[in-house]
């Protein structure tokens, strides 16, 4: 086990279920630990090891199954991005139909409140439903910059890591919004607060479509002209890139 450990994290990495370390490659790459397989009771071990993090540092994800893919990055995580300039730099004229101009970023919605139990409970569906069933460790501050830290792949077709990474970042701070498992190209999220203005739930769903237009795509049945009154009720954003 690398000397760059402590003996906190030696002794939670000990009591995990069978898995592998594959990080820190060289310092100051962070700490990466996965499952080597679907865990038993995985949304347990993912709502305990939630409640430790500000303990030990490491952030938990629900992952589809075990994945060497990832290539674990030191630095600030795409730290200097910025979701609004992102956001900007995609717009296009016919972007998203009820806006002739980008209308800035959603408003943060009123008293983002019990994030964490929320995330527990998306947690909870992602794994119950046979979604995401396998366990990472991730050794980041917030789960929104886990994405970078990993160099994610899942959505290489259409925006960086780091870029992910700001407007996750972006998401916390206005929806309570938690990261809880990835796919190869997918994207489980917790949302806390949803927007109560149908005029600014649109502006969000701007930002999903120029963040994931994939989505749009995806499922036939899905209305563009509703899809904000979706995001008013939804407790859970899923995405997903080609």
């Amino acid at each position: 086990m690398p000397e760059l450990l402590s003996e906190v994290l030696r002794q939670l990495l000990d009591d995990l279920p069978p898995g592998r370390l594959i990080g820190p490659c060289h310092h100051p790459h962070p700490v990466v630990w996965m499952s080597d397989g679907p865990v038993t009771d995985a949304a347990d071990w993912w709502k305990r090891l939630h409640a430790r993090h500000c303990e030990t540092g490491l952030y938990p994800l629900l992952l589809e199954y075990p994945d060497d893919s990832f290539e674990p990055v030191g630095g600030g995580y795409g730290a200097d991005a910025d979701a609004g300039s992102y956001f900007r730099s995609e717009w296009t004229d016919d972007s998203w139909p009820p806006f002739k101009e980008w209308p800035g970023l959603a408003a943060p919605a009123a008293g983002v409140t019990d994030a964490e139990v929320c995330a527990g409970e998306i947690a909870a569906a992602v794994a119950r439903d046979g979604r995401a069933r396998c366990l990472a460790l991730v050794q980041v501050a917030r789960g929104a910059d886990a994405p970078a830290a990993l160099s994610w792949l899942g959505m290489k077709n259409h925006m960086t890591a780091q870029d992910l990474s700001a407007v996750l970042r972006s998401w916390e701070h206005r929806f309570g919004v938690r990261v809880v498992g990835l796919g190869h190209g997918s994207l489980y999220l917790s949302v806390a607060a949803q927007p109560t203005d149908a005029h600014q739930a649109r502006v969000l769903a701007a930002e999903h479509y120029l963040c994931c237009p994939d989505v749009f795509y995806e499922d036939p049945d899905l209305d563009w002209s509703t899809y904000h009154e979706e995001l008013m009720q939804r407790r859970e954003w899923r995405f997903w890139w080609d």
